[in-house]
Order: structure tokens, then sequence, then C-alpha cells
């Protein structure tokens, strides 16, 4: 066993010797390289994150009273108006409560005409009157009871209840969607279309309603959709530690599904910045650190940076100065100290 360590100390010594003096054969021998000097010009940033499409509004229509459809003037995928009769259901209460209300209104009226004539007292005519108006009022409540009137414009997306079934006030579940329905039919508003992120803490001091966003959907290969940002949650989420923002997209072509996944670019106002070729750029392995040699006289300096905006071939950084150099090609060569030779022409 101790022949085994003695014997396993002597490979580990070999081994760092022979890596210091390869290093040192690398320090030495001279690199030829090419080199970049950064500019400083203004850009646009912007903040990225993915989000989801959702309707502009929607509902799930029903009654107050449970009941049978007697008949459905809607169907799915249906554009209605605002106001429109979207279903009919069954009147027999609403009957009962128009033949009570007509008939304390006979009452009403006849001792009205006996007050007028001081054969009655006032006492009397005012309670057949609140009579009167809470049987107005239920004749009123019954007849929404028995239509289901579209609130706002916008598509049909479910029929929850057929025509000739009966409606109750239990809610329903949806197998398909993993979601609580409690209605008659679903009422969405497409256009335009409502995108929800999570926006960061961090972030959330850059954005303001108003702002542009520019989106793609992985559902519409190819195309670009410009919003603007129509909401910022004024509270954060305690566990994640952001706040919800909405934006709104034209979907006039209805081309935009609820449901669907986003990518969500954000434009900031204008800054400038010192850009770099991104052939200068390399990531360190194993990590998520960026990093470019410059130039310190006839050899190379290795330094850490911090990417900021990508716009074409350039990127935006922090860690390097306007008069630090950076190495664009040669770079597989190099390490920190390497003797270089500047070969641009």
């Amino acid at each position: 066993m101790k022949r085994f360590i003695a014997f396993a100390a002597c490979v580990a010594i070999v081994a760092t010797g022979c890596h210091r003096q390869e290093e040192t054969a690398a320090v030495k021998e001279t690199v030829a390289v090419k080199v970049s000097q950064p500019v400083r010009q203004t850009y646009s940033p912007s903040i990225r994150y993915s989000g989801t499409a959702y309707a502009f509004k929607e509902a799930d229509l029903g009654s107050t009273l449970p009941g049978k459809v007697e008949k459905m003037n809607a169907r799915e995928g249906m554009e209605v108006q605002k106001g429109a009769v979207l279903a009919e259901l069954s009147g027999e209460l609403l009957t009962q409560a128009i033949i009570e209300n007509n008939a304390l209104k006979k009452d009403y009226d006849r001792l009205k005409r006996l007050g007028e004539k001081g054969s009655m007292s006032q006492i009397e005519i005012d309670h057949i009157k609140a009579q009167y108006e809470a049987s107005q009022a239920k004749v009123e409540l019954l007849k929404k009871s028995t239509e289901i009137v579209a609130p706002f414009s916008g598509t049909v997306v479910d029929i929850l209840v057929e025509e000739g079934e009966n409606y109750s006030l239990v809610p329903t579940v949806d197998q398909q969607n993993m979601s609580i329905s409690n209605g008659i039919i679903k009422l969405m508003q497409l256009n335009p279309l409502v995108v929800k992120i999570e926006v960061n803490e961090k972030d959330l001091a850059k954005i303001k309603t108003g702002q542009e966003a520019t989106l793609t959907f992985d559902g519409c290969p190819g195309e670009t959709f410009s919003g603007k940002i129509s909401y910022i949650r004024p509270v954060l989420s305690s566990s994640s530690r952001s706040a919800t923002v909405e934006i709104q997209v034209n979907n006039a072509k209805h081309t935009l599904k609820p449901g669907m996944f986003a990518n969500v670019t954000i434009l900031l106002p204008e800054e400038e910045g010192l850009f770099i070729p991104l052939t200068a750029i390399e990531r360190q392995a194993g990590t998520s650190r960026d990093y470019v040699f410059v130039t310190q006289g006839n050899t190379a300096r290795k330094i850490m940076i911090k990417k900021l905006e990508t716009v074409n071939d350039q990127a935006a950084v922090e860690g390097v100065t306007p008069d630090q150099q950076v190495i664009v090609s040669g770079k597989g060569k190099l390490v920190d100290g390497s003797v270089i030779e500047i070969q641009n022409k």
C-alpha cells in the first residue's frame, strides 16, 4: 500500500511538472494575433422575457337561476356583437311572476283611485305599492334569467350547455384544459390580445406603460408582432420577486390564440456603450461568464467582461476600456501572459 501511495505521488509530481512546462512554453511562444479597437456608439438596449397569450376579455355567461336551455342562438367560433341574445332559457317562473305582477298592478290601481276619493288610507296604498314594485323587480330579474346576452363583442369559444339540456349552478370541470367553468357559453374578446409576462424587480424600474415591445410566437414561426405595455401590476409576488406586466397586441386577423407561448423583447431608451466584435468574446468553460484577451505591450491579458447587448456582429460590453485593444483572432493558442505579435495587415 505504501509503495502504491509513493508511486502515485511521483506520478502527480511528474504530471504537474509537465503541465507547468507546457504553460511556460505556451507563454514564451510568440502567437500571431489580430486586434480590434473598442468603439463607443449609441444603441437601443432591450430586456427579454417569455410569456403567455390571453384573451383581452373573457366571461362564462350563465343565468342566476337554474333552468332548461330552450334555444341556442350561438355556435362555437361565432363572432357576436354586444347585446346579442345568445341563448334563451325556459320561462315558467317568469310567466308566473308576470301573472302575479299584473294582479298586483290592478290592486294598486284600484286602491290608488279609492285613495284619491278618500276611501282608502295612505298606509294601505303604500303597502300595496311596495308589493307591486317588488313584483316588478322580480319580473325584471327573471327576464334576465331567461336570456343569455353578450356583455361585450367577441367570439364564442365554447358551448358549455347544449340546447335542450338543463342548466344548473353547479360548476363543471373541463377535462381538456383542467379548468372549472360555471355557465352556458364562454365568450372571449380576441382583439386585441394580451400577453402576460413576469418581470423581476431589477428590471421593473426600466419599463413603463406605453413602452413598445416586439413579440414572436412559437405558433407563428417567421412572424414578428408589435405591442405596447398596457398594465404593470403595482405589487410584487413575495415568492418570485416579480410583477405581472401586460402587453396588448393587435390581433385583427385572429392569427394569435389564447394560450400561445410568446417571446417578448421590450425596447428601452437609447444608451451609449462600448462595442467590440463578437469574435473577440469567449465563454469560460463550465460557467456563464465571458472573457476577452486584451493587449498589454507584447503580451496578452485575459479579462472578464459582461455582455450587455448584441447588435449584428458587435456586442456592447462592460469590463474593457476604450484604449484597450481586444484580440479577435489567434485566441485559441493564448493563455494569460502569452507573448503576441500583432498582424492586422
